[in-house]
């Protein structure tokens, strides 16, 4: 009603105004038609339409009502700059084209409609509206053009909705405020829905859905850039977006296919703005996916759901790197074994999976894969992963199983929140793991990790819940929070890991130089949970604390000939900073110790065999400050008498309740240590730089001690100082002298 009132309003005008000779209807803006109002014989609105019969012409120009905002008379000259193609069911199209004498020809057989344009005008812009359930567009084009979609509405069973060719970029621009749908058939003889061999560009604000019946969304030979507006694959018989190379600045994409949701081909995937949601349900498919090329993330908010078997939410074979936006994957499709060679090759559920390289700048990653992906991955990389920046949070539920490998023989696998075949090096950023399915790792490189950097400082949370899984004779697979084939080292950070099992382990060495490193490693199962654990171990600066139910810090190369009480040469290296352990054994090395500077807190079990430190070789005790206790072992042994800075190994018949303490004091009474055990122990090693040789010190249990300050476990139990020792109900155990010439003193009382 209210589009009839401006149009008699206008009437009424152009009665009153006799120079005006022109009749202009408006389109959102444009000219959408003119005629001299002479060549009119009469404008009628039915229920759907204004019908404009025209002078001479038995033809009836059929303008939807919504389409028409208004209509004016003018005497002025009106250029007419806009195609449009109005699509009225099975009626042939209307048709409005000021082009027709300049290489544009259209042509209306029903809702078929035949575009052909060799114009030299570039961009053309081709407004569609219209309904029709037996309707398309098929256009060859020797230049770019740009469609406006009004609450454009077509179904073509036989082929593309629109099918373009001529290798031009093309613009589909959704007009604000309307929603627009292309549908295609199950006997079209092309691939997509929307079919170009050209670049095509998304802009406008409103909505366009797709429905790809035959196979693709919308499929391209060239790329696909997504500026504006909301684009909604409905369902696709394959992928949402198949085309080389896709690029989105912004707008929302929201896709559900069969296969990819979007496929880039062997070009670049480029998303620096938008939203893009998918959700895929087959097996072995990927959310954004590039076949040689690289994969950019800079900005925008993805999401992206899989749920069958073997899918990978980002994949490509190039480098994929984040350096902004919101990206959220949840993945629940099983681990699926191929047949190869002498048994199989599996392939698991990934969130972002490349041949090449991760990296990760800035940006928040969130990623999730349930119980049911069993082997399922976080990150995966055939080379490198670098972290420098963002946050990173990872899920992993799905159990480790067995299987025979492709050589024949048996083997496993299980789920990792980050794993990279070649070196992973997290330099800064926030990265918080949790994995709970059995043998489940946290942080995984067939290479090197590295932990901080010069420049920045990474916070890591990394949690490993699950249990060891057996994978034959006395071999199981058992998770870890980090796990490396080739060295570890931890610059800085704050870093802490806790697992049910193994903490940090490494076939080649693990160096400390800082930070403040947590490890916690805590078993059900007897004799399992390992801290620290490597053939060469150095601890040269940082804070670290550790905890674990079976070996605290384990120097080994593994089990030798003659067992494990034979010297393998491994070696534990304290050269700075602060170590607190507590385990059984609570350090624990195959060959020697060597301790050279920083402080050492240790606290072994309260019974026997167990020790507070166990080792095969030697034991230098060269500098710096060591307090450790254990149980009345009769492995247990002094320093080896090589080393250069004076030290006791006291040897208690009674033990020392973890609720006192053990204070050493020279004969002038001033402090050498006081120590409160994290449990009841008995031996005792102790050095420190100003012990001398052939000075007098009393021991006491017990007693209080007020003031100062402790470094040690968060229990409490640790090294006191900066406060006051009284004697004050405790007991003097003993008074010795050290040696005058030997460095290492052994004290039994």
């Amino acid at each position: 009603m209210r589009k009839q009132f401006y149009i008699i309003i206008a009437f009424l005008s152009a009665f009153a105004l006799k120079a005006q000779q022109t009749i202009v209807v408006h389109n959102s803006g444009n000219n959408m038609f003119a005629s001299s109002t002479s060549a009119v014989d009469s404008i009628k609105l039915d229920a759907n339409y204004s019908k404009f019969k025209l002078s001479g012409n038995t033809t009836i120009l059929d303008i939807p009502k919504t389409a028409v905002d208004s209509i004016t008379f003018t005497s002025n000259t009106v250029n007419l700059t806009k195609i449009y193609i109005i699509y009225k069911g099975t009626e042939n199209a209307t048709i409005i084209n000021p082009y027709a004498n300049q290489g544009v020809n259209i042509t209306a057989t029903g809702g078929n409609v035949q575009v052909v344009s060799t114009s030299t005008v570039s961009n053309l812009e081709y407004n569609l509206l219209g309904t029709s359930a037996s309707g398309n567009l098929t256009m060859s084009s020797t230049l770019p053009a740009q469609f406006v979609m009004n609450n454009l509405n077509l179904t073509n069973s036989a082929g593309p909705a629109i099918n373009i060719t001529g290798g031009q970029i093309h613009t589909f621009l959704s007009q604000a405020n309307t929603t627009n749908s292309l549908t295609d058939g199950s006997t079209s003889t092309k691939n997509g829905t929307l079919q170009t061999d050209g670049k095509i560009i998304f802009s406008g604000t409103g909505i366009l859905n797709l429905t790809g019946i035959k196979k693709h969304g919308v499929s391209t030979s060239a790329g696909i850039e997504v500026q504006s507006g909301t684009v909604k694959v409905i369902s696709a018989a394959s992928d949402g977006f198949h085309s080389e190379g896709f690029t989105m600045t912004n707008g929302t994409l929201n896709i559900t296919a069969t296969a990819d949701a979007i496929d880039a081909g062997d070009n670049a995937v480029s998303i620096t703005g938008g939203s893009i949601i998918a959700a895929l349900s087959s097996a072995d498919v990927k959310g954004i996916k590039t076949g040689t090329s690289t994969i950019n993330i800079s900005g925008g908010t993805i999401n992206l759901t899989l749920t069958g078997a073997q899918s990978k939410a980002i994949s490509a074979k190039g480098n994929i790197t984040f350096g902004g936006g919101i990206t959220t994957a949840n993945l629940s499709g099983a681990a699926v074994l191929t047949a190869s060679g002498s048994g199989f090759d599996p392939s698991y559920s990934t969130a972002i999976k490349t041949d090449t390289n991760v990296i990760i700048n800035s940006g928040t990653l969130n990623l999730n894969l349930a119980s049911t992906a069993n082997g399922g991955k976080g990150i995966s990389a055939d080379q490198n992963i670098t972290i420098s920046g963002g946050a990173v949070t990872i899920t992993t539920a799905g159990n480790g199983a067995t299987f025979t490998n492709t050589t024949g023989v048996l083997d496993s696998y299980s789920s990792s929140a980050v794993s990279a075949d070649g070196n992973l090096l997290i330099n800064a950023g926030t990265v918080t793991t949790t994995s709970s399915g059995t043998g489940g790792k946290g942080l995984k490189a067939d290479g090197t990790v590295t932990i901080g950097s010069t420049t920045g400082s990474p916070t890591l949370n990394i949690t490993t819940t699950g249990a060891r899984f057996l994978v034959s004779g006395t071999d199981y697979s058992h998770p870890k929070t980090l796990v490396a084939t080739g060295a570890i080292t931890i610059n800085n950070g704050l870093n802490k890991f806790t697992s049910t099992d193994d903490g940090i382990h490494s076939d080649t060495s693990i160096t400390v130089n800082g930070g403040n490193n947590t490890v916690s490693a805590i078993s059900a199962t007897s004799g399992v949970g390992e801290g620290v654990e490597a053939p060469i171990i150095t601890f040269a600066g940082g804070v670290n604390n550790i905890t674990a139910s079976n070996d605290g810090i384990n120097a080994t190369y593994g089990t030798v000939s003659g067992g494990t009480e034979a010297n393998d040469n491994s070696h534990l290296y304290i050269t700075g900073g602060i170590v607190i352990v507590a385990g059984s054994d609570a350090i624990d090395s195959n060959g020697n110790i060597t301790i050279t500077g920083g402080t050492t807190i240790v606290n072994g079990p309260t019974s026997q065999p167990e020790e507070g430190i166990d080792y095969n070789g030697t034991f230098l005790m060269n500098g710096g400050i060591l307090i450790s206790a254990g149980s009345n072992a009769n492995m247990t042994k002094a320093m080896s008498t090589a080393s250069t800075q004076v030290g006791m190994y006291l040897k208690s018949s009674a033990q020392l309740a973890a609720t006192s303490v053990f204070h050493i004091e020279n004969a002038a009474g001033t402090e050498m240590v006081t120590f409160k055990p994290k449990n009841s122990v008995y031996y005792f090693h102790f050095s420190r730089p100003n012990l001398a040789q052939g000075t007098s010190y009393k021991v006491y249990f017990g007693g209080t001690y007020t003031g100062g300050s402790y470094v040690g476990g968060s229990t409490g139990w640790g090294l006191y100082t900066g406060g006051t020792y009284s004697t004050s109900g405790g007991t003097l155990k003993s008074t010795f002298t050290t040696s005058s010439t030997a460095k290492v003193n052994t004290v039994s009382f």
